[in-house]
């Protein structure tokens, strides 16, 4: 048998050999009635059970009311400086609360981190009725919101969370609007590692334990109802590689916080964002006819970026499609073709190529000549 000293050895190398082989995938089992796991940079979704359902979100519901905050605060329309009534609504609001004195003002930015960091309830409300009017009014403003992100299985009828009819997201939702929060707010998106948050000497901690367990954790949300169960979202950042992990429906505080951290330690250990165009790179060049210039640069305009298993990127290549020349007038940043960013023959993402420098028309002497040389080169061609 194997001598004690060697097991440690021994376990690492049946990991590898697991996922190596695709086991450990098998063997990823999520407690939940719906769950997610998505690659930040590249929007791929690796694993996912019941991902469009919509199901009651809980506090997680704040995520959008912070996401509305936030532009309004980017924009210049409210500041956090801005002094906040607490209502009576807002004081009697159940649940996870900050513990703000009904009639008391307090500085917006004080109930935003509260909403965040606490998850108040009553912060919550307070920031929609200050901003909107009224809780109503503020959950129109949530799906709109909804809606320009492209959140389909998403409805919102108040700002906390608190259980109300229709009152709904979906997994695959909460994880686009988690990407949302963190690629438009980053400047804001640090408050969602903060582990405790104090009100008039209440100290209260953050409810995602996971902030505690693993330091690459930096985000985002929990949140819990009877009829939601025990749900949350979870990001976690190790080098230059993010993963977004979303868990709805769970049993308990313990096993939503385990669930998350599988899904992420699962995309890191597997998954790798691989860059196989860098953006405005000048790929190639292009024949013109008929115009003051006889050729043109073709560039993509985003960096093309495609999610690969860990250790494939020497199966990834790139094909360029485009027509073997073009004809003046072309306008700048005109699209003429595409790059395909293939894996072993397989397409998995496709970037548009544009013109470089827009080319005008030429001389009545040079759109002449450059229509002999064009049919002498088709009928080469034929």
């Amino acid at each position: 048998m194997f001598s004690n000293k060697f097991m440690p050895c021994i376990a690492s190398l049946l990991l590898w050999i697991q996922l190596f082989f695709g086991v450990a995938k098998a063997e990823l089992e999520i407690d939940g009635t719906a769950w997610i796991l998505m690659d930040a940079q590249t929007s791929s979704v690796v694993l996912a059970h019941n991902e469009n359902q919509p199901l009651p979100p809980a506090s997680i519901t704040k995520l959008m009311t912070n996401y509305v905050l936030f532009a309004r605060l980017k924009s210049g329309d409210l500041s956090m400086g801005d002094e906040v009534l607490i209502s009576e609504t807002a004081w009697k609001a159940e649940g996870s609360r900050m513990f703000a004195e009904v009639g008391s003002r307090l500085p917006l930015g004080e109930l935003l981190r509260s909403s965040i960091v606490q998850s108040g309830n009553d912060a919550a409300i307070a920031l929609a009725e200050f901003t909107a009017g009224s809780e109503a009014a503020f959950a129109g403003l949530m799906n709109q919101a909804a809606v320009e992100l492209g959140l389909k299985e998403s409805y919102f009828a108040n700002s906390s969370g608190l259980p109300a009819d229709d009152h709904l997201m979906s997994a695959l939702d909460i994880a686009k609007l988690s990407k949302a929060i963190i690629d438009e707010f980053p400047e804001f998106y640090t408050w969602y590692a903060e582990k405790e948050h104090t009100h008039d000497d209440i100290r209260q901690f953050n409810r995602n334990k996971l902030l505690w367990t693993d330091s690459s954790v930096d985000g985002l949300k929990t949140g819990y109802t009877e009829a939601a169960g025990y749900c949350l979202v979870g990001s976690a950042k190790r080098k230059d590689q993010r993963w977004i992990a979303v868990v709805m429906g769970s049993k308990s505080e313990a096993q939503r916080s385990k669930d998350v951290m599988s899904l992420l330690n699962y995309g890191f250990n597997n998954f790798e964002a691989f860059n196989a165009v860098s953006k405005e790179a000048e790929l190639t060049s292009i024949d013109v006819y008929g115009g003051i210039e006889d050729s043109l640069s073709l560039e993509v305009l985003s960096a093309g970026s495609v999610l690969i298993k860990r250790g494939d990127g020497d199966k990834v290549d790139t094909e360029l499609v485009h027509a073997p020349y073009v004809q003046a007038p072309i306008k700048e940043g005109q699209v003429l073709g595409s790059l395909q960013i293939k894996l072993q023959g397989e397409v998995l993402d496709e970037l548009p190529l544009v013109a470089v420098q827009g080319v005008g028309k030429g001389s009545w002497w040079k759109v002449f000549t450059d229509s002999i040389k064009l049919r002498i080169r088709e009928m080469l061609a034929e």
